[in-house]
């Protein structure tokens, strides 16, 4: 009998201490009344998110629930600044979410390097960039055209491919 209260007294204990995590969490992301539903991280992983119609996929590190709104949460935990391609990829996620749950979410959260958060808001206008850089990308594939090298000097240099999208006078240059 002790040992049953024990473990029912260490249980309470247990999700108290997971609870109060769970509120640290979101509190974290600046979501205080928010339900996180998924996380890849956690025993409800998120799920893959795909339109047929759009021929996109793609899943969030974190879905949340805000009232009826779903948001997506994407991790960057080494970018130290939003990136463009941060904001195309939060972009579709949003996007993914309307597809799947009929639900549009107003914004994306992106998550940097010292859990600094950056707010997407999903506006017509992103929405519209988001369809015409997958209209971009669907045409060089049909085409098969590359799109050309993009220089990125720390990533270029360490890049074991650099010699294939680079010329020698470009690198030296700088592109």
């Amino acid at each position: 009998m002790v040992v049953l209260v024990i473990t029912l007294v260490l249980c309470l204990v247990l999700l108290c201490l997971l609870d109060r995590w769970r509120r640290r969490e979101r509190a974290e992301l600046g979501l205080t009344n928010e339900a996180m539903i998924s996380a890849d991280d956690s025993e409800h992983p998120t799920p893959t998110l795909y339109s047929a119609r759009y021929r996109l996929v793609g899943r969030p590190d974190q879905l949340v629930r805000a009232g009826r709104m779903l948001i997506p949460v994407e991790h960057k935990p080494r970018a130290r600044r939003l990136q463009d391609s941060h904001i195309l990829q939060v972009a579709a996620q949003c996007f993914l979410v309307q597809e799947v749950y009929g639900v549009r979410p107003t914004y994306g959260l992106l998550v940097l390097a010292g859990g600094i958060q950056e707010r997407v808001e999903f506006t017509a206008a992103l929405e519209q960039r988001l369809l015409d850089t997958m209209a971009e990308m669907r045409a060089l594939l049909r085409e098969d055209r590359e799109p050309g090298p993009l220089w990125v000097a720390r990533k270029c240099r360490a890049c074991g491919f650099r010699e294939t999208c680079w010329d020698t006078a470009e690198v030296s240059t700088g592109g």
